[in-house]
This record gives C-alpha cells, structure tokens and sequence, in this order.
C-alpha cells in the first residue's frame, strides 16, 4: 500500500524545485499523492500498458513514468511533465523507493507482532486444552511446532514511578511507552540465545512471554539450569531501559499445550511473590524466596494460630524483639554455627549465645530442641518481612 502522508512532503518539495506537478500514481492508474492534492484519485489510465525499462518511459508528449519497485514488485509510478534529468528523477525515484519499503517491512513488523500475540493469547486461554489441533494448525502456520517441549519464560515490564514531593510522575508518555516495549521486543527476538521456534509475545500491558522451546528432555536438570541462564541474560541485556522496571522468571518444561497455561501462571506467581518480598527488579529464583513462598502458602488458620501471635510478641517487644529475631535468623542460616553468626553480625559469641536465651524467653521457641523450633523462627523472620513490606505499600 502507498502510504500518502508519508510521501506527500518529499512530492511537495521535489515539485518545488522542479517548477512541475509530480504525482504517484497506484498500478491501477489512481493517483495517490501529489504536490498538487487536487489530483488525489485523477487517474492516470495510460499506466496500465507501461513496463519496466532501465529509464523512464516517456509518453503523450512531455509525461514521463518511472517505476516504484518495492520487493522486484512494481508498487506504483512516478509520473510528472517537464524536461527533469534523469539523475535527479532518479534520486527521487529511490527515495520513495526506501520510504514506502520502509512503512512496509513496518506493517508487516506490525501485523505479525498483533498475530503473534492473539496466538499466545489464546494458548493461554482456559479454552486452550478443547482447541489442540485448531491452535498447532495456527502456530504451524506462524512457524511454530507445539509437539515441542516448551517452558513458558516472563518478562514483567512495570512502568517506573518518580518521586518527586509526594508526586508520582511517569517519566514518559505512553507513546514513549509503546515505543520502547516495541524496541525490547524485537531486542529479545534478536538474542542469541532464541531460536526461531521461540514463540514472543506481549500478553496483557506488562507481560512479555516467551514460549521457549526444547528439542528433546534427556536431561531435565540441565534444561532446567539453561532455563536459569537464560532468564539472567534477558534481564541483564534489558535492564537498562529508563522507564520499565524488570522482573524475570520461568514456569516448568511442558509437553501438552494444555501445560502451557500452567507454566504461565507458575512465573507469574514467582513473579508476584518475589515483588511482594521486595524484588523491584531482575531474576526471581524460587530458591531466593523458598520460605516467602512457604509463609504465602501456609493456610489462614495456621499463620492466625502461630505465627501471627510470636508476631505480636515481636512487636511488642520493640526494638529490641527485632534485634533478637534477626539474630536468630542469621544463626539459623548458618547452621547454628555461633562463630560465623557472630563474625556475619559483627557481635562477641556470647552474645549472639546470649539473644538466642533470650529469644527462647520472648517466644517460647528453643533454638536448641530441634527442628520444629528452628522452622517456625525461620518462619516468623520471613512473615515479620513480609507483613513489613506490605504495611510499606
């Protein structure tokens, strides 16, 4: 398609210096654009029997033609009156030529990015598992085969907040927005470590999903390990874009579409969770945030029957309940090793010996006894962060 608004100034400014009308005219003889917007829709019939020579075709006394070839296909035809060389013509000729190629590769750019996100749309979909064979016929069609293995790899792109006097001010238009996430797009097409079956797409404003695929599942840990380096170096090549904050993570290697929704929702999920553990941005790694996804999945009853009155404690205790628990915690991370603790939090050993006697006072809890002790201390530092971070938001 000849896009008007595109070529109408270089047709008003060539014509300018020319000191003649110059139109471009469609290969159905309609004129559309011109120096001269009257002409819009003249037509031009005598194109129809023009072909293509190495200089212009000159016609009906002072009318010259030259071809507009997009694609070894001729596009349209530059058409004006006048005694213009044949050089300068030319350059105009291969300006258009590059513009209208240009607004092409665009559209085509355009329209494949629209289609590919309406197919991970609907993989995605409840739906999906009723619609097997319709959904590989699509992807097929895109160049895509399903019968992969494929895991389903998150790029969260959350819009950065300025500041400023108690103001939150986006620091770009959504124009500006749209224009970046379309950049980070085909950056993350172009990566080396995609392949062409890598379906990407933009799924909703902020997710940016990648349908990663595996050629066989020998070994699945490595895949796993893959997966891993993977979605540090996708962080690492896109976050230093200034207006989106970046979260990545992964959901499990899948054999069935239906899967494909699972893994989905399993990133996300981390995703979610890592931000409410105060994750703003980069690679979440379930194992960074174990017992954050532990505390979150703990039932109502059980957070309200123990973990939530050794909070209270905590809290009423100050300052000083606060300094306790984190020392606890930084002994438990370290195997109960007081040396290492009190080296870590630059304390004498006895008292590090000291805040754990008084926490087994404040709590009830021995770190001493045993497990059951050590794992509900381990989950009472982590609900306190959490509720911290929540209370923070």
């Amino acid at each position: 398609m000849l896009n008007q608004e595109l070529i109408q100034p270089l047709l008003e400014r060539a014509a300018a210096l020319w000191q003649t009308a110059i139109d471009v005219v469609d290969p159905g003889g309609q004129v559309v654009a011109s120096s001269e917007p009257s002409r819009l829709h003249f037509y031009h019939p005598e194109v129809l029997g023009l072909s293509l020579t190495e200089d212009g075709v000159r016609v009906q006394g002072e009318s010259y033609y030259l071809p507009l070839v997009i694609n070894d296909r001729v596009a349209g035809w530059l058409v004006w009156q006048g005694g213009v060389k044949g050089e300068v013509a030319t350059l105009l000729q291969v300006a258009l030529e590059e513009i209208l190629a240009a607004a092409r590769r665009r559209d085509q750019q355009y329209f494949t990015a629209r289609e590919e996100e309406a197919l991970v749309a609907d993989l995605l979909a409840r739906e999906a598992a009723s619609r097997v064979e319709e959904l590989k016929v699509r992807a097929l069609n895109s160049g895509y085969d399903l019968n992969l293995p494929r895991a389903v790899i998150v790029l969260q792109l959350e819009p950065r907040e300025n500041r400023y006097f108690n103001i939150n001010l986006h620091l770009g238009y959504d124009v500006t927005e749209e224009q970046l996430k379309e950049e980070i797009l085909e950056q993350i097409k172009g990566d080396l470590y995609l392949t062409a079956q890598d379906l990407v797409a933009y799924y909703g404003r902020e997710m940016l999903v990648i349908f990663k695929a595996f050629l066989e599942l020998e070994n699945m840990g490595r895949l796993y390990q893959a997966l891993e380096v993977i979605c540090r170096h996708l962080y690492e090549l896109i976050k230093d874009n200034r207006l989106f904050a970046v979260r990545v993570a992964y959901g499990s290697i899948v054999t069935e579409i239906a899967g494909l929704r699972q893994s989905y929702q399993e990133a996300a999920e981390l995703i979610a969770l890592g931000h409410s553990c105060g994750h703003n941005s980069g690679y979440i790694d379930f194992e960074d945030i174990l017992f954050e996804a532990l505390v979150c999945s703990l039932p109502g009853r059980l957070k309200g029957r123990y973990l939530e009155p050794l909070y209270q404690k905590i809290v009423a205790a100050g300052e000083e309940g606060i300094q306790l628990l984190e020392t606890v915690e930084a002994c438990i991370d370290n195997n109960m090793n007081i040396k290492q603790t009190a080296e870590q939090l630059y304390l004498h050993r006895n008292t590090v010996t000291n805040r754990l006697e008084r926490i087994k006072l404040l709590t009830g809890l021995d770190p001493g006894t045993g497990f059951r002790a050590l794992f509900w201390l381990k989950m009472l530092a982590v609900y306190r962060r959490l509720v911290q971070t929540r209370d923070e938001a």
